[in-house]
């Protein structure tokens, strides 16, 4: 439930900033925050659900589930490979930023990734390529297709998980080098732009360093157990110390978009600020009469100080006054 509320709080913030700033950043992070959301408000709590009541384990529902779960993460990851993109042409080559990145063109960016995610996972699930099995709903791979077809999960996971992860990860540490050599040299520290964005740089590091240890380490086991090793092979052990691992990598996996939210909210300031307002604002208990009550001794204090001008300039204008009549006398006495 908390997830979910950070995860609107963050799109609120990203709509207004993106129309206060028109920074292009705001776009791929929405997109990135309604992938996490699909997976928070959605996914998630239906896959417990559906572990917890047998009632609930119906292949049509699990199909649904899955078919939103691998969208989330697809978009989600992609998301974030766009918004180191978009900082690497920033820092890289400033002046092609302005054209190489506008408005237009990352909306459109964006659509294309909701159009690959949405296109790939429909041809998966339209064509059989993957089933939801009966006993336990888990999402399974055909082994009735043609040879062809046979690496579609792989993919998935290399084109959607693991390669946008690892890239954005790679772009970021490139990223952090790039700006120290930058503020070192002198070069463009002195703009507020160029401060800002280094700013945010410390969110996206942040976000990708997250992302890589919670997505990628059972993505790359999923991979292993299809090609390095074999499950009816291992020892009861094996089997054992590979199931505590997988639990371990699933939990990381199911709170990675829980923390997202959070990460972008409490580190990046823009974001902070604007939550930060918005809760100060919100109408609780007496808060309205304390508002009412300030907003009236403020109207005071201004007040208090109208008068006080208005002394002072009366006792101006009456030194004039008798300065004026004592010049006045002393021409008549000379008269």
């Amino acid at each position: 439930m908390a997830a979910t509320v950070f995860n609107v709080m963050v799109i609120f913030c990203a709509v207004k900033l993106f129309k206060r700033s028109g920074d292009t950043m705001h776009l791929f992070i929405l997109n990135m925050t309604i992938g996490d959301l699909i997976l928070t408000v959605f996914c998630h709590p239906n896959e417990l659900l559906i572990r917890k009541h047998d009632f609930l384990q119906q292949i049509h529902l699990c199909a649904v589930v899955h078919y939103f779960n691998w969208t989330g993460l697809a978009v989600s990851g992609l998301s974030l490979t766009m918004l180191n993109i978009d900082k690497l042409i920033y820092f890289r080559w400033p002046l092609n930023y302005d054209r190489s990145m506008s408005k237009r063109r990352a909306a459109l960016f964006c659509l294309l990734i909701w159009g690959l995610s949405l296109g790939f996972i429909s041809y998966c699930w339209l064509f059989n390529i993957v089933y939801i099995h009966s006993f336990d709903c888990s999402l399974q791979i055909s082994l009735f297709m043609s040879p062809g077809k046979k690496f579609y999960y792989e993919i998935f996971l290399i084109l959607f998980c693991v390669l946008p992860v690892t890239s954005s990860l790679i772009v970021s540490i490139y990223l952090f080098n790039l700006t120290r050599q930058k503020r070192n040299a002198g070069s463009g520290g002195d703009t507020s732009a160029f401060k800002s964005k280094v700013k945010s740089l410390v969110f996206i590091f942040a976000t990708t360093a997250w992302t890589s240890c919670s997505l990628l380490p059972y993505r790359i086991m999923n991979l292993a157990r299809i090609h390095l090793f074999t499950w009816s092979e291992l020892s009861c052990e094996g089997k054992q110390l590979m199931n505590w691992i997988a639990w371990i990598l699933i939990y990381l996996l199911t709170i990675n978009p829980i923390i997202n939210p959070l990460i972008t909210s409490l580190i990046y300031a823009p974001y902070r600020m604007t939550i930060k307002k918005f809760l100060v604002n919100i109408p609780v208990g007496n808060r309205p009469f304390y508002n009412y009550q300030g907003e009236h001794l403020h109207l005071d204090s201004r007040y208090m100080g109208l008068q006080c001008w208005l002394v002072r300039k009366c006792f101006k204008l009456q030194h004039i006054r008798e300065d004026t009549q004592y010049s006045v006398a002393a021409v008549w006495e000379i008269a």
